[in-house]
C-alpha cells in the first residue's frame, strides 16, 4: 500500500481520508490535540512545517523506517516545504520550481509570459515611483498587490495618481501568511495592469501530468478598490466557447509550470468579449471558501479523496454523480465594528436549499472593515437542482441573516 506523507490536514479534512487504500503518516504541529490523527494514521510525527529543514529532517526520519512515496501538503503554508521535501526524497509530489512559479506571482507572470501565455503588463516595485511609471502605461489602471500574498491580503485597485500613496500604503503594509514565519517584514509590491472582465476560477486534479477539469466556478467580488470574494456559483453557467476558452488558458498555464500532482485552483480572467482568458493566480491546492465542498455537491466528486489518490496512485477520478445542478456560497460583509446581536439565522437556516451556515461572528466580537478574506462574517452554502437555483437560495438566506453592529470601526 503507498506510503503517503500528509502535512498538517485540519480535522475536517482528514476524516475524509478514512479507509482510502494508503499509509498516512501524519505531520503534526507541536502542541494541541492529536488524538484524531493517532486514530486514523500509521504514524503521526511533531514538526513545525512552515521550516523546510525541520520538516525535512522529520520527514527522513519517516522516509528510512517506510519509504514514503508521495507528500501531500493542503494549506498554503504547507505547500513549497512538502515540494521540497518531495524532491529530496525521489516521491511524488510537485517540484519547488514548480511552487516558486505558482507562490510568486511576478516569477508566474514573467514565466507565461516566455511561453507565449499572455503578456500582462507588470513590475515589482521598490518604489511608488516605479509603480507610478507602470500606471502611466496602463489606460485601465494597476492592481497592487503583495508578490506573494493570499487571502486578497494587501489587494489595491489604482485608477488615478492621486490614488497611488494610499494603495502603495495599504499593499506595502500588508502582513501575508509567508510572513507569519519570518515576522513582520514589509510586502514586496508587484503592480500589474487591471485586467476588465469576469472572473471565474478552474478546479483540477492533475496526476503525472494529467489533467481532470473538475468544474469552473463563477467569482463574485465587492468590486474596487480590494475586490474581496464574497461568493461563488458552480458551475459558472457558461456557454460552451466560453467554458472551453477558461479551460484552455488554465490547462495551458499549468503544463507552462510544469505542474504535475494534486489539486489546483486557477483563477482566469474572462475578457468582456469572452473570446480571451487570462490567468490571474495559480494555487497549488483545493480552492479556499469551501469551494471543494461544492465541487462535492454538484459533481459527486471528493477533491480532497481524489487529491490522495492522485498522489498515491497516480489515478484521476472518473465521471461522478453529485446530488446538485447547482451549489453556491455567499459571505457575510456586515458593517464593521462590535457586534451587538445576529438575527434571522434560525429563518435563513430553515430555507430550502440551505445546507449550512458557518463561521459566524459572536456578540462581542470586533469586525474590522471588509479589506480581504480575513475579514468576512460567517457564510451559507446552499444547492438547488440548477444553479440558478442554488445561487437564489444562498442569495436570500444571506440576505435574511443580519449582523447587527455598533457601527464603530474596529481598531
Amino acid at each position: 500500500m503507498p506510503h503517503l506523507l500528509l502535512i498538517c490536514p485540519r480535522h475536517d479534512i482528514l476524516g475524509k481520508f478514512v479507509g482510502l487504500p494508503v499509509a498516512l503518516t501524519v505531520v503534526h504541529r507541536p502542541g494541541g490535540d492529536r488524538k484524531l490523527e493517532e486514530s486514523l494514521a500509521l504514524a503521526v510525527v511533531d514538526a513545525d512545517f512552515t521550516d523546510p529543514q525541520a520538516l525535512l529532517t522529520v520527514a527522513r526520519e519517516v522516509h528510512a523506517r517506510r519509504p514514503v512515496d508521495a507528500v501531500l501538503g493542503l494549506t498554503e503554508l504547507s505547500l513549497r516545504p512538502a515540494s521540497v521535501v518531495a524532491e529530496e526524497l525521489g516521491a511524488r509530489g510537485n517540484s519547488p520550481t514548480t511552487l516558486a512559479l505558482t507562490q510568486d506571482k511576478a516569477a508566474m507572470r514573467g514565466h507565461l509570459r516566455d511561453h507565449g501565455l499572455g503578456a500582462v503588463a507588470h513590475q515589482v516595485c521598490a518604489t511608488v515611483d516605479e509603480a507610478l511609471a507602470l500606471l502611466r502605461r496602463c489606460p485601465t489602471g494597476v492592481i497592487l498587490k503583495p508578490v506573494d500574498g493570499n487571502g486578497g491580503t494587501g489587494v489595491h485597485l489604482v485608477h488615478t495618481e492621486g490614488e497611488l500613496a494610499e494603495a502603495w500604503a495599504w499593499t506595502s503594509g500588508a502582513r501575508t501568511g509567508f510572513a507569519w514565519p519570518q515576522g513582520e517584514s514589509a510586502s514586496t509590491v508587484l503592480a500589474e495592469e487591471f485586467l476588465t472582465g469576469q472572473e471565474f476560477s478552474v478546479e483540477s486534479l492533475s496526476a503525472a501530468g494529467r489533467h481532470r477539469v473538475l468544474a469552473v466556478t463563477r467569482k463574485h467580488t465587492s468590486g474596487g478598490p480590494h475586490f474581496v470574494e464574497t461568493g461563488h456559483d458552480l458551475p459558472a453557467p457558461l456557454p460552451a466557447d466560453r467554458y472551453r476558452t477558461l479551460v484552455d488558458a488554465a490547462l495551458n498555464a499549468l503544463d507552462a509550470v510544469g505542474y504535475a500532482w494534486g489539486p489546483c485552483h486557477t483563477e482566469v480572467m474572462l475578457a468582456e468579449d469572452g473570446d480571451r482568458a487570462t490567468v490571474v493566480e495559480i494555487n497549488a491546492r483545493q480552492g479556499g471558501d469551501q469551494i471543494w465542498e461544492l465541487v462535492h455537491h454538484v459533481t459527486g466528486i471528493d477533491m480532497l479523496q481524489g487529491a490522495v489518490l492522485a498522489l498515491a496512485h497516480g489515478v484521476l477520478p472518473g465521471p461522478g454523480t453529485g446530488h446538485a445542478g447547482g451549489a453556491s456560497i455567499r459571505y457575510l460583509t456586515p458593517r464593521p465594528g462590535r457586534v451587538t446581536e445576529l438575527t434571522g439565522v434560525a429563518e435563513a437556516q430553515a430555507m430550502e436549499g440551505v445546507i449550512r451556515i458557518g463561521e459566524l461572528p459572536e456578540v462581542g466580537d470586533e469586525l474590522a472593515p471588509l479589506g480581504d478574506s480575513w475579514n468576512r462574517a460567517g457564510h451559507v452554502v446552499a444547492a438547488g437542482p440548477d444553479p440558478k437555483a442554488a445561487a437564489d437560495a444562498a442569495d436570500a438566506a444571506a440576505a435574511r441573516i443580519v449582523i447587527h453592529t455598533d457601527e464603530e470601526v474596529a481598531r
